[in-house]
């Protein structure tokens, strides 16, 4: 198992599923859009974040994207603040719904005809 030192100290790493830093997205949070700096299927940490958060307070992604696009996905995704850093947010998602499931995994995967397919069904297309 992998462990991380805490101030000298060894600790099992915690994280159950692995973030990645890149490629980036954008996650749109009560209105305001904001590019991650490491994501994965369990959650994220963003900067830039300015807006009131306490530790465990819970909120919903609005949208997901990819970064290289100011258009995003809607969808509703259930998270809880776990750590609050001056201006660095990091999250942990609480439920994954298949719609959200299937937009990360194919942001993971960088698979934009999936990314395109789902957002024109969105549209009605």
């Amino acid at each position: 198992m992998a462990r991380r030192s805490v101030i000298g100290k060894s600790k099992p790493y915690e994280r159950k599923n692995r973030r990645v830093a890149v490629p980036a997205i954008n996650l749109s949070i009560r209105g305001a859009q904001y590019q991650t700096l490491d994501w994965g299927l369990g959650g994220f940490r963003i900067d830039q974040f300015e807006a009131p958060m306490k530790k465990d307070e819970e909120f919903r992604v609005e949208g997901i994207g990819p970064a290289d696009s100011e258009q995003l996905l809607a969808v509703q995704i259930p998270c809880r603040a776990v750590r609050r850093n001056k201006y660095e947010l990091a999250c942990a998602i609480i439920a994954l719904g298949s719609d959200a499931y299937d937009i990360i995994e194919a942001l993971m995967l960088r698979r934009r005809k999936v990314l395109e397919k789902l957002q024109n069904q969105a549209n009605g297309e």
